[in-house]
């Protein structure tokens, strides 16, 4: 095995590379296609064949938004791919689907509060859920056409939006709750100006591939892209680590009898996941093909253990796992968890290991898409201790 010191080094330096000196990496943005470039060069590097798989999306910039209610302002954050605006109108409070279906809301800003701001809507067009009363909703508002619309923040520490969607062509802003009283009971129209820009771009996969194609596969994956606004340390330029660490532990080394894919996806936190379609309907065929697939998100988080999750794997593949883990005190089976990108192998009944850290869930949306997602959360170790159980796996498919 190589030095532990040199493969702790390289990981620090993966997650800095990524989360640092690159940044926020939305999908189909130019610091996202460095991002691409720099995991192409290290599996490269590391002999894997590289594949770029390539897909359309949008790139979305924003400028200044701001909410004038008479003379003063309102804190306000245009949605994420919102479309550009600058409307002066009178508002529409709405707390229900009943009164959105009788609202007029022709001319006016929508102000969405109650039980339709409980929740982000799901995205229009999004493959693998699509929730009916959300459609509703946004059916609703396409039908009724406001000129723009304003949602009470998710969140009363930061502003959180209901509508991330590219697909949806009615400008949108989230305002704080600290602000909702001064703009609902408001007589006075309101000035909302929104300075953005969606555009055409492509974005890619980086697939790395090492092996005998038709033995036994062996797939890990971890998504390179954040949210905008987010350094994505935890989030994930440690699942990313995982790949580029692993693919230097493979270098020189791999059985005869097993093919090894490492899939950097592209898209898990844009609205449409592109990545993870273009992926599903290129590779589904073969997915009989895969023995295990593992997915890495938001492990690594310091003081907490590496979380692993077991789907789809029969009773004696599953015992095999644990004899494996069982020797990694900071590893820890909990029960599955149904969101990620892990889900495109386990919904299609391929074994599947999603890998997390256990108090990953009690930071999404208070340290995970903010700027507080840094490299100071992570402990470099934990990523290493994940690496050296994924490559004795790797060896034991490799003996049978």
């Amino acid at each position: 095995m190589q030095n532990k010191n040199v493969l702790l080094k390289q990981i620090k330096h993966h997650i800095n590379e990524l989360s640092v000196n690159i940044g926020e990496r939305p999908t189909g943005s130019a610091a996202n296609h460095r991002a691409e470039d720099y995991i192409k060069q290290v599996f490269t590097r590391n002999k894997f064949k590289v594949t770029l798989q390539k897909f359309d999306c949008l790139d979305w910039e924003k400028n200044e938004t701001t909410l004038n209610i008479g003379d003063t302002k309102a804190d306000v954050e245009p949605s994420p791919y919102s479309l550009p605006c600058n409307v002066q109108a009178g508002i529409e409070v709405v707390n229900s689907i009943f009164q959105l279906e009788q609202a007029d809301l022709s001319g006016k800003i929508a102000v969405l509060c109650g039980e339709l701001t409980q929740e982000p809507l799901m995205p229009k067009n999004f493959r693998f859920y699509n929730s009916e009363h959300h459609q509703r909703i946004i059916s609703l508002l396409e039908e009724k056409a406001p000129e723009a619309i304003l949602t009470t923040s998710l969140n009363d520490k930061h502003l959180l939006p209901v509508f991330e969607d590219g697909d949806f062509d009615i400008p949108s802003v989230v305002f704080s709750k600290n602000d909702r009283d001064r703009i609902v009971n408001s007589n006075l129209p309101i000035h909302l100006r929104v300075n953005s820009k969606r555009k055409k771009t492509t974005g890619a996969n980086v697939i790395a591939r090492k092996g005998q194609a038709g033995q036994s596969k062996f797939v890990v994956t971890a998504h390179f892209d954040t949210k905008a606004g987010t350094p994505g340390a935890l989030d994930n330029a440690v699942g990313v680590a995982v790949l580029l660490t692993l693919s230097e532990m493979l270098k020189e080394t791999i059985s005869e009898h097993v093919e090894v894919e490492l899939v950097a996806f592209n898209g898990e936190d844009y609205f449409s996941t592109p990545g993870q379609i273009a992926y599903l309907d290129t590779y589904n065929s073969e997915f009989n093909q895969i023995k295990l697939a593992i997915n890495c998100d938001g492990l690594g988080l310091k003081n907490n253990k590496t979380a692993i999750s077991l789907m789809e794997c029969s009773e004696k593949h599953a015992e095999q796992i644990e004899s494996i883990y069982h020797s990694f005190k900071s590893i820890q089976e909990i029960p599955p968890w149904y969101q990620g990108d892990h889900m495109l192998f386990a919904s299609a009944k391929v074994p599947t290991i999603a890998i997390t850290s256990t108090g990953i869930f009690e930071l999404i949306d208070t340290v995970i898409h903010t700027q507080l997602d840094t490299p100071s959360l992570i402990d470099p170790e934990l990523i290493l201790d994940v690496c050296l159980f994924l490559q004795e796996i790797i060896n034991l498919e490799g003996k049978e």
